[in-house]
């Protein structure tokens, strides 16, 4: 909103002199109708304040007031994108609504006196018309006003995004060239230092040594094998001289399974150093490829039949030859032990008579596949043994070619990795075991990248939040999920990134797919990179709402049960002492005993209905049990009361009876009580229904008021009229006693019949 009139130019309004676009736009802004008021009231403490951030070219916004009203400058009207000019005089909490919670504590700490700084602080923000992700280096601090105390908050806002895509461009390619490193077909190790310490090796290297561990450790201590034969002295050379080393063909003595025999592998090498910027050797590169099978091939090729077969025969695998289109022309022993097959029967293609008939089809196929491309051949299937049982092999072939390149015959061997497969099979077996286990349970896992905000849940995880079947989501979308009075409680993204969330919290999310309020039980634990920070944190949930429904209820009961308790013994003791006042012990306790006796009766039909209500009737049916019903008559509707107004209605009743059966009708043959009460409707007056509950004796001896006011007649007309709402008349008429309770209609949900 703009006035159209103030000038920079203006007296008052010379401290935007200097001040860029935004100078000019705060100068024609009208600030009347914020909470900072025009410009001509601003304090000098402003004034200075926004000189200050105007002539800076760095992103610079100060919050002004506990609004947080926007003023900001040129350099940060860029980074606000299409949110300006609009953003100008706005409060942050309106201006940038998708970082409220972000921006409420911001506002909370500076104008509390403190300072807060982010550094690569990733936030979503929409500054385009979509939301996008944003990296900012982010410094907040106070300023106060001409009485020292803090005022607004200035905001310095550096955007790093493109800095922080640039480094996870060079990571993403730091990995592909790792991932090209351990996937080179040749093997590949790197050694530092005159001891040769393995740093890093490639899979083809593993393979080679036989998987041993040797990372961390000098050559000749991962590879004892070696000793003696040159390879050592090689290394001592190429890291003195800082001349590489290249040969071919080289034989190395290896052990190539844990506790195997040493075997024979040909190697072509090469030995490069490595030098630091001071041209200093500190390693020495080791590249190399194991030509074993090829010299194999060769050798197959330059010798006779015979040879070949007799060095073929004493490999441990199985190996076989094919002519070049494909029929199998001699195995060697090993498989004919293996199968039990008579030797000679499995040529051609009758090999296939100990394939398991599901594999026959697909092997087949990449065996035609394989010669049509003239290409290495390499599948799994399971072979049958001698006794019957099928196991696993991996079978590759490569083809033997002369000078032209034309395919003279194939060499294939098969290695049994039945154990592996079955370890495998086992493995996955225990995953989805563990994955139903999970579910039966209700545990769902969760895994969070903490640099993108990305998670990755099971398959009850999505379930469990209320959301549909998805790969991952970003965790803004589950944060929106949990209640915000719960989300002190869960992670956030500072804690995250230090790995300092608590491992183990509850709290509530209102489900989007019911509305249903649930409380969701969340351990963590986090991975951490070389460096020791946090890039990934894995975690379980359960929904927990039933166990904290039930420790409710149960808090719930026990304080009931507490507070009956205690009523319960308050009556008791004002029984006992009211009965016990002013009267022989014989007597009292006779009165004693009957009060009692109304009590517990009133608290058996309670019990019945668990202390939820009880019947009108059901109360004076059993007080008025133990007296002469035959000269009782009692008629009224069944209706609910709560158990305050059940226990002081039944001493009321016993009360009035125990008088009746002393002094009054109760006390002659010929005398009748009559117990009735009914619901009235409303009247104009009052607006709501009257319960009226009558005691009326007749034909017993002549009635004289009594000379005091005993327990029982302030039970009657004090207590009975305040737990009812209403109030209790009890008049002495001669001809027999009348007592009359006028009260609101009780009020529960159901009548209990």
């Amino acid at each position: 909103m703009q006035t159209g009139t103030a000038t920079i130019g203006d007296r008052h309004l010379a401290f935007l002199s200097g001040g860029g676009e935004l100078g000019r736009l705060i100068a024609a802004f009208d600030w009347a109708a914020t909470s900072i008021g025009p410009i001509a009231g601003w304090p000098q403490s402003l004034k200075t304040a926004v000189s200050l951030i105007l002539r800076s070219n760095v992103p610079i916004v100060m919050l002004w007031g506990e609004d947080g009203v926007m003023i900001y400058n040129d350099g940060y009207s860029q980074f606000a994108g299409g949110r300006h000019p609009q953003l100008l005089g706005s409060k942050v909490r309106e201006g940038w609504p998708e970082v409220a919670d972000f921006n409420d504590n911001i506002m909370k700490v500076c104008l509390g006196g403190g300072t807060l700084a982010y550094r690569e602080q990733v936030l979503t923000l929409n500054r385009t018309g979509k939301p996008e992700q944003v990296w900012l280096d982010l410094d907040y601090s106070p300023v106060l006003d001409e009485s020292g105390e803090p005022a607004g908050v200035i905001a310095i806002v550096i955007e790093t995004t493109a800095k922080v895509a640039a480094e996870r461009w060079r990571a993403s390619e730091r990995d592909r060239q790792r991932q090209m490193f351990e996937q080179a077909p040749g093997f590949m190790a790197m050694l530092s230092g005159p001891q040769h310490v393995f740093e890093l090796t490639n899979a083809a290297y593993m393979q080679l040594v036989g998987h041993r561990d040797v990372i961390g450790l000098p050559v000749r201590q991962a590879l004892p094998e070696v000793e003696g034969q040159g390879f050592f002295e090689l290394l001592d050379r190429v890291f003195n001289s800082g001349e590489a080393f290249v040969g071919y063909t080289l034989k190395a003595e290896l052990q190539r399974t844990p506790g195997g025999a040493i075997e024979d592998r040909f190697i072509d090498l090469v030995y490069q150093p490595v030098r630091n910027p001071g041209g200093d050797v500190i390693g020495i590169f080791v590249q190399g490829v194991d030509v074993t099978d090829r010299l194999i091939a060769e050798s197959a090729l330059r010798q006779s039949e015979a040879q070949f077969r007799t060095f073929a025969e004493s490999m441990p695998n199985h190996v076989w030859t094919a002519t070049p289109d494909g029929l199998l022309d001699w195995f060697n022993p090993r498989v004919y032990l293996y199968s039990g097959s008579p030797p000679g029967t499995l040529d051609g293609d009758a090999w296939a008579g100990i394939v398991h008939p599901d594999d026959i089809a697909s092997t087949a196929e990449k065996w035609r596949g394989a010669l049509a491309e003239g290409a290495f051949y390499e599948t799994e299937f399971r072979l049958r043994r001698h006794d019957g049982d099928y196991r696993w092999f991996i079978v590759r072939a490569v083809p033997i070619r002369d000078a032209d390149g034309a395919i003279l015959r194939w060499i294939g061997t098969n290695t049994d990795i039945d154990d592996q497969k079955q370890v495998a099979q086992a493995l996955l077996q225990s995953e989805r075991r563990l994955q139903l286990s999970q579910n039966a349970a209700g545990i769902a896992a969760l895994e969070l990248d903490i640099a993108t905000g990305i998670v990755v849940g099971s398959e009850g995880f999505w379930e469990l939040w209320g959301l549909s079947p998805r790969d991952s989501v970003h965790i803004s979308v589950l944060e929106s999920i949990v209640i915000s009075d719960d989300k002190d409680v869960r992670s956030n993204q500072e804690t995250r990134e230090k790995g300092t969330a608590v491992p183990a919290v509850e709290y509530r999310i209102r489900r989007p797919d019911t509305g249903e309020l649930r409380w969701l039980s969340r351990h963590i634990d986090f991975v951490h990179d070389e460096t020791g920070k946090p890039i990934k944190m894995f975690g379980v949930m359960q929904d927990v709402t039933d166990r904290r429904e039930a420790q409710a209820r149960q808090e719930l009961l026990t304080h009931e049960l507490e507070h009956r308790i205690k009523n319960i013994l308050a009556m008791v003791a004002a029984i006992a002492s009211q009965t016990l006042r002013n009267t022989d012990i014989s007597t009292a306790s006779a009165t004693f005993n009957e009060r009692l006796r109304a009590l517990a009766n009133a608290h058996d039909i309670l019990n019945q209905t668990r202390w939820t209500s009880a019947s009108i009737r059901e109360v004076v049916d059993n007080t008025m049990a133990t007296f002469p019903l035959e000269q009782i008559s009692i008629s009224g509707p069944a209706l609910p009361i709560n158990p305050k107004m059940a226990l002081t209605l039944a001493l009321a009743v016993n009360e009035l009876a125990t008088n009746a059966l002393k002094y009054g009708a109760l006390s002659t043959p010929g005398g009748r009580v009559t117990i009735e009460w009914a619901l009235h409707p409303a009247q104009e007056t009052s607006g709501a229904a009257r319960l009226i509950w009558r005691w009326r004796e007749q034909g017993g001896p002549p009635v004289t008021p009594p000379t005091r006011r005993g327990f029982g007649r302030f039970l009657i007309e004090r207590v009975l009229g305040t737990d009812f709402g209403g109030s209790v008349q009890i008049d002495y008429r001669p001809d027999g006693v009348e007592c009359v309770l006028d009260a609101p209609a009780p009020q529960l949900p159901t009548a209990r019949y």
